[in-house]
Protein backbone atom coordinates (compact mmCIF):
# COMPACT_ATOMS: atom_id res chain seq x y z
CA UNK A 1 0.00 0.00 0.00
CA UNK A 2 0.99 3.48 -0.61
CA UNK A 3 1.71 5.85 1.94
CA UNK A 4 -1.21 8.23 2.42
CA UNK A 5 -3.43 5.78 0.58
CA UNK A 6 -6.87 4.86 2.31
CA UNK A 7 -7.90 1.46 2.80
CA UNK A 8 -11.10 -0.21 4.07
CA UNK A 9 -11.50 -1.85 7.35
CA UNK A 10 -14.35 -3.66 9.56
CA UNK A 11 -17.34 -1.58 11.07
CA UNK A 12 -17.10 0.61 7.67
CA UNK A 13 -14.43 3.00 8.82
CA UNK A 14 -11.42 3.65 6.94
CA UNK A 15 -7.60 4.09 8.08
CA UNK A 16 -4.99 5.90 6.47
CA UNK A 17 -1.87 4.30 5.83
CA UNK A 18 0.25 7.26 6.78
CA UNK A 19 -1.68 8.32 10.09
CA UNK A 20 -3.05 4.65 10.64
CA UNK A 21 -6.18 6.64 12.97
CA UNK A 22 -9.72 5.25 11.92
CA UNK A 23 -12.31 7.58 10.44
CA UNK A 24 -15.88 6.50 10.69
CA UNK A 25 -17.96 7.08 7.75
CA UNK A 26 -21.16 8.33 8.11
CA UNK A 27 -24.43 6.82 6.63
CA UNK A 28 -23.55 3.59 8.57
CA UNK A 29 -20.53 2.92 6.80
CA UNK A 30 -22.17 4.07 3.03
CA UNK A 31 -19.29 6.26 2.29
CA UNK A 32 -20.57 9.75 3.04
CA UNK A 33 -18.13 11.83 5.08
CA UNK A 34 -20.19 13.47 7.82
CA UNK A 35 -19.50 17.03 9.76
CA UNK A 36 -17.89 14.48 12.69
CA UNK A 37 -14.59 13.11 9.99
CA UNK A 38 -15.00 16.76 8.70
CA UNK A 39 -13.53 18.19 12.01
CA UNK A 40 -10.68 15.34 12.18
CA UNK A 41 -9.99 16.22 8.50
CA UNK A 42 -9.78 19.56 9.13
CA UNK A 43 -7.46 18.72 12.06
CA UNK A 44 -4.79 16.66 9.68
CA UNK A 45 -4.12 20.14 7.81
CA UNK A 46 -4.24 22.47 11.13
CA UNK A 47 -7.40 24.39 10.64
CA UNK A 48 -9.92 24.83 13.14
CA UNK A 49 -13.74 23.68 12.28
CA UNK A 50 -15.83 26.59 12.36
CA UNK A 51 -19.22 26.05 14.64
CA UNK A 52 -21.54 23.99 12.44
CA UNK A 53 -24.24 26.63 13.28
CA UNK A 54 -22.69 29.77 11.97
CA UNK A 55 -21.32 27.37 8.64
CA UNK A 56 -25.39 26.91 8.75
CA UNK A 57 -26.16 30.40 9.07
CA UNK A 58 -23.51 31.79 6.30
CA UNK A 59 -23.87 33.66 3.31
CA UNK A 60 -26.40 31.99 1.02
CA UNK A 61 -23.60 31.91 -2.28
CA UNK A 62 -21.12 30.08 0.60
CA UNK A 63 -23.96 27.58 1.23
CA UNK A 64 -24.50 26.94 -2.60
CA UNK A 65 -20.81 26.62 -3.33
CA UNK A 66 -20.72 24.01 -1.04
CA UNK A 67 -24.25 22.69 -1.85
CA UNK A 68 -22.59 22.67 -5.80
CA UNK A 69 -19.99 20.22 -4.86
CA UNK A 70 -22.16 18.14 -2.47
CA UNK A 71 -24.74 17.53 -5.02
CA UNK A 72 -22.49 16.50 -7.75
CA UNK A 73 -20.16 14.28 -5.25
CA UNK A 74 -24.79 12.69 -4.75
CA UNK A 75 -25.30 12.68 -8.54
CA UNK A 76 -21.55 10.87 -9.60
CA UNK A 77 -21.83 8.60 -7.04
CA UNK A 78 -25.70 7.60 -8.33
CA UNK A 79 -24.31 7.66 -11.97
CA UNK A 80 -21.75 5.17 -11.17
CA UNK A 81 -23.71 2.87 -9.97
CA UNK A 82 -26.67 3.27 -12.27
CA UNK A 83 -24.86 3.99 -16.08
CA UNK A 84 -22.80 1.10 -18.12
CA UNK A 85 -20.40 3.01 -20.09
CA UNK A 86 -17.13 4.64 -20.34
CA UNK A 87 -16.65 7.74 -18.81
CA UNK A 88 -17.83 9.91 -21.63
CA UNK A 89 -21.23 8.32 -20.65
CA UNK A 90 -20.73 9.11 -17.01
CA UNK A 91 -20.13 12.96 -17.90
CA UNK A 92 -23.00 12.82 -19.99
CA UNK A 93 -25.62 11.11 -17.58
CA UNK A 94 -24.37 13.37 -14.45
CA UNK A 95 -24.72 16.46 -16.71
CA UNK A 96 -28.54 16.05 -17.28
CA UNK A 97 -28.42 16.20 -13.46
CA UNK A 98 -26.38 18.92 -11.96
CA UNK A 99 -27.11 21.39 -15.17
CA UNK A 100 -29.01 24.79 -14.23
CA UNK A 101 -32.16 23.65 -15.88
CA UNK A 102 -32.28 20.74 -14.04
CA UNK A 103 -31.84 22.53 -11.15
CA UNK A 104 -34.46 24.94 -12.02
CA UNK A 105 -36.93 22.35 -12.87
CA UNK A 106 -35.90 19.85 -9.76
CA UNK A 107 -37.25 23.37 -7.50
CA UNK A 108 -40.30 23.94 -9.88
CA UNK A 109 -41.42 20.39 -8.57
CA UNK A 110 -39.93 19.79 -5.63
CA UNK A 111 -41.93 22.35 -3.60
CA UNK A 112 -44.95 20.20 -1.62
CA UNK A 113 -41.57 18.05 -0.54
CA UNK A 114 -39.67 21.04 1.42
CA UNK A 115 -40.20 22.15 4.68
CA UNK A 116 -40.74 25.97 5.33
CA UNK A 117 -37.28 26.52 6.33
CA UNK A 118 -35.72 24.23 3.54
CA UNK A 119 -38.20 27.05 0.78
CA UNK A 120 -36.63 29.62 2.73
CA UNK A 121 -33.22 28.77 1.95
CA UNK A 122 -33.89 28.44 -1.62
CA UNK A 123 -35.20 31.96 -1.65
CA UNK A 124 -32.36 33.24 0.23
CA UNK A 125 -30.16 31.67 -2.58
CA UNK A 126 -32.26 32.61 -5.31
CA UNK A 127 -32.25 36.08 -3.97
CA UNK A 128 -28.55 36.83 -3.79
CA UNK A 129 -27.46 39.43 -5.90
CA UNK A 130 -24.14 38.92 -8.39
CA UNK A 131 -25.64 36.47 -10.19
CA UNK A 132 -23.96 36.54 -13.60
CA UNK A 133 -25.31 33.21 -15.50
CA UNK A 134 -23.38 31.57 -18.06
CA UNK A 135 -24.49 32.35 -21.59
CA UNK A 136 -26.42 29.47 -22.19
CA UNK A 137 -28.40 29.35 -18.69
CA UNK A 138 -31.30 31.86 -18.39
CA UNK A 139 -30.88 34.26 -15.43
CA UNK A 140 -34.22 32.98 -14.09
CA UNK A 141 -33.05 29.35 -14.11
CA UNK A 142 -29.45 30.47 -13.24
CA UNK A 143 -30.96 32.38 -9.85
CA UNK A 144 -33.19 29.24 -8.73
CA UNK A 145 -30.37 26.29 -9.20
CA UNK A 146 -28.36 28.69 -6.78
CA UNK A 147 -31.43 28.93 -4.52
CA UNK A 148 -31.29 25.02 -4.94
CA UNK A 149 -27.58 24.36 -3.87
CA UNK A 150 -27.74 26.56 -1.48
CA UNK A 151 -30.74 24.41 0.24
CA UNK A 152 -28.47 20.96 -0.30
CA UNK A 153 -25.50 23.37 1.26
CA UNK A 154 -27.45 23.97 3.95
CA UNK A 155 -28.25 20.50 4.26
CA UNK A 156 -25.20 19.07 3.83
CA UNK A 157 -24.08 21.02 6.87
CA UNK A 158 -26.67 19.79 9.24
CA UNK A 159 -25.07 16.72 11.74
CA UNK A 160 -27.57 14.36 10.30
CA UNK A 161 -27.33 13.55 6.96
CA UNK A 162 -30.75 11.71 6.44
CA UNK A 163 -32.87 15.06 4.75
CA UNK A 164 -30.14 15.88 2.65
CA UNK A 165 -30.07 12.20 0.79
CA UNK A 166 -33.82 12.53 0.51
CA UNK A 167 -34.00 16.17 -1.32
CA UNK A 168 -31.05 14.91 -3.46
CA UNK A 169 -32.75 11.33 -4.20
CA UNK A 170 -35.95 13.10 -4.96
CA UNK A 171 -33.95 15.60 -7.03
CA UNK A 172 -32.62 13.05 -8.73
CA UNK A 173 -36.09 10.71 -9.07
CA UNK A 174 -37.58 14.17 -10.34
CA UNK A 175 -35.57 14.42 -12.92
CA UNK A 176 -35.17 10.46 -14.03
CA UNK A 177 -39.35 10.84 -14.45
CA UNK A 178 -38.61 13.75 -17.22
CA UNK A 179 -38.55 12.24 -20.40
CA UNK A 180 -36.92 14.69 -21.94
CA UNK A 181 -34.07 16.97 -20.80
CA UNK A 182 -35.38 19.63 -18.55
CA UNK A 183 -35.99 22.83 -20.08
CA UNK A 184 -36.05 26.20 -18.85
CA UNK A 185 -38.04 27.43 -16.02
CA UNK A 186 -39.63 30.32 -18.64
CA UNK A 187 -39.61 28.07 -21.46
CA UNK A 188 -43.50 27.83 -22.32
CA UNK A 189 -44.49 31.29 -20.83
CA UNK A 190 -45.99 33.44 -23.33
CA UNK A 191 -43.81 36.81 -23.33
CA UNK A 192 -46.16 38.84 -20.86
CA UNK A 193 -45.89 36.44 -18.32
CA UNK A 194 -41.80 36.47 -17.61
Amino acid sequence: MVKGQMMQCKEGSAVNAQHPVPVKLGNEGAGVLTIGSMKRFLGLLGISEKEARSLRMANPLVLAFVGDAVYEHYVRMAVIHRTKGGLHQLHRQSTRYVKATAQAYVVKNLENFLTDEERDMIRKGRNQKGHSAPKNTQAADYRLATGFETLIGWLGLQEDPRRLEEVVAKAIEIIDQCSVEPTGAMAGLKEGQR
